[in-house]
């Protein structure tokens, strides 16, 4: 009961300061009548019981699903934009609707960009040496694909791209897929790729109802998953961790897994546990963070993981933590992009 009544009470105040607040601002901008008032709670109960039947439900009607995370990105940005323009307008004492037209045509810009991001990708580029490599390895990573909030098309989009790259084995880092309407036909494109494919779940997977049902039935389009389990390339130690368990389990499964004589790679959706198992991986690869998505979200991440993105060294070991090659709500990137992470390893001397 007590969960139940935080999480409505979060819900609408989201539903008011990022749906309803920025029309009233905006509003407040084109008109020096007041404009709040007792009315603006019915239209804030309106999109609170909307957000409720899509966050707290398996509806997945896809005009609900469009309003409640386009609405989220567009509130998002017009909170930021209008926060700002009021402040000046208030210090400067400015009248009339040129602030509100600025701030409109601000949020457009912002938004036209931020879709724009989210729908193209980016290949970057992480090159390692060791002495434990006999000869060179090409992997690709990606992580946070998220079908449910993105189209099978953009699978479709980041399987053309591997298509185009020479590589040993595409490795997935989790958040697959997100919503309860997921079908396995939606990941059909990763059949297709020409290499070794492994999996490990993030903690969407877990969300949807039935999944295990699904993960089930991977291997029919040659997907391995490896949920705490290892499997050897070569002289590559590939281990994989589920995301459904504690750190201290998380820990205890990279070490039981770890071999000392060979390369190990892990794949931890959560970038949480690297320092504590640094010394029986050479390389952690992870996701969850987004990069956080739409700028300032990335500051408010930082919160909760030391280490948002990037690549991240240490005498015996490296963590990359990507940004993720899709978006979970809004199609929308702001102060990052959707990525899929090339790895090259050498061998050292």
């Amino acid at each position: 009961m007590f969960r139940f009544v935080v999480f409505s009470i979060v819900s609408f105040a989201i539903a008011f300061v990022i749906y309803v607040l920025p029309v009233l601002w905006l509003a407040s901008l084109f008109h020096d009548d007041k404009v709040f008032g007792l009315w603006v709670l019915a239209p804030t109960m309106v999109v609170f019981l909307l957000l409720r039947l899509h966050l707290a439900t398996a509806v997945t009607n896809k005009l609900l699903k469009a309003f409640v995370y386009y609405g989220m990105g567009l509130g998002f940005l017009a909170v930021m934009v209008l926060s700002v323009t009021l402040l000046v307008t208030w210090l400067g004492g400015v009248d009339g609707s040129i602030p509100g037209i600025l701030a409109l045509l601000m949020i457009v810009a912002l938004a036209a960009l931020s879709v724009r991001n989210a729908n193209s990708l980016v290949i970057r580029h992480l090159s390692l040496a060791s002495t434990k490599i006999s000869s060179p390895k090409r992997f690709a990573f990606i992580s946070d694909v998220h079908i449910g909030s993105n189209p099978p098309s953009h699978l479709k989009k980041i399987c053309d791209c591997l298509q185009q790259t020479e590589i040993d084995a595409l490795l997935i880092g989790g958040d697959l897929f997100d919503s309860s309407d997921f079908r396995l036909q939606d990941i059909e494109p990763l059949g297709e790729v020409d290499c070794d494919v492994y999996f490990i779940t993030g903690n969407h997977e877990g969300y949807v109802r039935g999944f295990e049902a699904i993960l089930a039935r991977f291997p029919e389009l040659n997907i391995t998953v490896l949920e705490n389990d290892a499997d050897e390339i070569n002289d590559i130690n590939l281990i994989g961790v589920s995301d459904a368990q504690s750190n201290k389990a998380k820990i205890r499964a990279i070490e039981s897994l770890h071999r000392g004589d060979s390369f190990n790679i892990a794949l931890v959706h959560q970038p949480s546990i690297w320092r504590r198992t640094d010394c029986d991986v050479d390389l952690m690869l992870c996701g969850h963070t987004h990069n956080g998505q739409i700028y300032p979200f990335n500051l408010l991440v930082r919160l909760q993981f030391r280490y948002v993105y990037g690549r991240f060294s240490d005498a015996v070991s490296t963590l990359y933590v990507s940004s993720g090659v899709g978006c979970w709500g809004p199609r929308m990137r702001l102060g990052s992009r959707n990525e899929i992470v090339i790895i090259e390893l050498e061998p050292a001397g």
